[in-house]
């Protein structure tokens, strides 16, 4: 069996905005007892982000079908996260890829 040690570099940018009349310390309560203990914002940021780019668009645990670049998804009728926007700066849809055999 032959086998390749893949490295894989992309870079994506998102700038994640919150409303905070929405997303408030009251859902991040709910947020923490259901899913993790995240306080801040920032963590939540960083967490969307991720999200985002190992999945793409779609549903994500615990934040439901957020908008992207100010619109709602295009499957939702009205069920999707009004409080969270993904704006999308830039995605890779080239990759760099290092191989090398291994043993």
């Amino acid at each position: 069996m032959k086998r390749f040690d893949c490295t894989v570099t992309r870079e994506d940018k998102y700038i994640i905005e919150f409303d905070e009349n929405i997303i408030n310390e009251e859902w991040m309560q709910e947020f923490r007892e259901s899913m993790y203990g995240f306080t801040k914002l920032e963590e939540h940021a960083k967490h969307i982000a991720q999200l985002r780019a190992r999945a793409g668009d779609g549903f994500m645990e615990g934040y439901g079908d957020p908008m992207k670049n100010g619109e709602p998804p295009w499957w939702s009728l009205n069920d999707y996260e009004k409080g969270i926007n993904i704006r999308i700066v830039s995605e890779d849809e080239e990759c760099e890829v290092e191989v090398e055999e291994i043993g």
